[in-house]
């Protein structure tokens, strides 16, 4: 039974954009207020004291790109000073347009736990320099939304892939995805693959610009291809869901994550093939996700090809991945992880 109640104030710009930013919100959110959390949520069109004046928070959920701390800094140390634990999501290495958080990172005491989606392979300079542990809090499936759904003609496609149309996808894109819409049923659904969304997020852009909060949410609300009760029809419906991550021209990548997309797909009933990553270990088996080479467009198309013909292994496959994914890997578990770490640094305050 629920011992604690906790207030969680979280960092979202705009709540009903696009990018994951908006799902990985909506796991969180989901999740802490399943579990018997009070959850709000600090906009662009928010003041952080005034709202955490209003909200009271334990947590303060944040992540580094999303805090001005030429104007934010003395506020994170006052919300410190009353007993506010700040969370603070991390990139690493840190752009140059970050040099600025760095310098005041390095400064003043700001944060309670540093966190992010990057495996900690590489994060060892990191907590040298700023003399903090790094704990690793990856993306996750929403239980609210992602399980296993009911098979719909309409997304009876042999290929899916959604997701945005992101330059640093573009060797996947002309490789792997033109090819095999040549040849299969593909369904590609997502931003920035269309004129009329492209229009629709220039009209976004200057709605932020100018503050004007509905016009945000309303041309946001319409860019949504595949609504979040029908994601795990369309993942559980189609015979091949396709996952990429971002990556350099030479197949390197240097954002080592593994996206929310490799734990959704599972959850929501899919059959996941999703380019080879060395983290995607820590997570899922061999026997749980299929893979291919990040830069062999031939073993990915040979791969298709043998598993649209082999419906026995893909449901082996998506069956072990459905129970792992649900098992391990949604936003409850990660809540767990924040909940425990919490009380942990609480506890040491307390005892110092």
């Amino acid at each position: 039974m629920q011992e604690t109640t906790l207030k969680i104030l979280y960092h979202i710009p705009y709540p009903t954009g696009t990018g994951a930013d908006r799902w990985i919100y909506n796991g969180w959110r989901d999740a802490f207020v399943d579990l018997g959390h009070d959850f709000h949520e600090l906009t662009a069109f928010d003041d952080l004291l005034q709202t955490a004046k209003k909200t009271k928070p334990d947590i303060f959920i944040t992540w580094i790109n999303l805090v001005n701390f030429e104007k934010e800094s003395k506020n994170l140390v006052h919300l410190r000073e009353k007993g506010v634990k700040i969370f603070m999501g991390i990139w690493w290495p840190m752009p140059p347009s970050l040099k600025d958080a760095e310098e005041h990172l390095l400064r003043y005491p700001l944060v309670d736990i540093y966190f992010g989606e990057r495996e900690p392979e590489g994060m060892y300079d990191f907590e040298e320099r700023f003399k903090a542990k790094y704990h690793v809090i990856p993306n996750a499936a929403n239980r609210k939304h992602h399980f296993p759904g009911e098979h719909k003609e309409k997304y009876a496609y042999d290929i899916v892939y959604l997701g945005g149309k992101l330059p640093k996808k573009k060797w996947f894109f002309d490789n792997v995805l033109t090819p095999l819409r040549k040849k299969y049923k593909v369904g590609v659904f997502g931003p920035y693959w269309t004129f009329k969304d492209n229009f629709y997020r220039l009209l976004v852009k200057i709605f932020k610009k100018i503050h004007f909060r509905a016009g945000v949410n309303f041309f946001n609300k319409i860019r949504i291809q595949i609504p979040d009760d029908e994601e795990n029809n369309l993942y559980t419906s189609a015979k091949i869901c396709l996952n990429y991550h971002e990556r350099e021209p030479d197949g390197s990548q240097p954002h080592y994550i593994i996206n929310q997309r490799a734990f959704k797909i599972p959850a929501c009933g899919g059959f996941q093939l999703c380019d080879k990553t060395p983290a995607m270990q820590n997570y899922f088996s061999n026997d749980e996700v299929a893979t291919a080479s990040a830069t062999e467009a031939q073993e990915w198309l040979k791969l298709i090809d043998y598993y649209i013909t082999n419906a026995k292994e893909r449901e082996i496959i998506r069956q072990n991945g459905i129970n792992r994914a649900i098992a391990n890997h949604t936003y409850h578990n990660r809540v767990e992880q924040v909940i425990h770490l919490y009380s942990k640094i609480t506890a040491n305050a307390t005892n110092s």
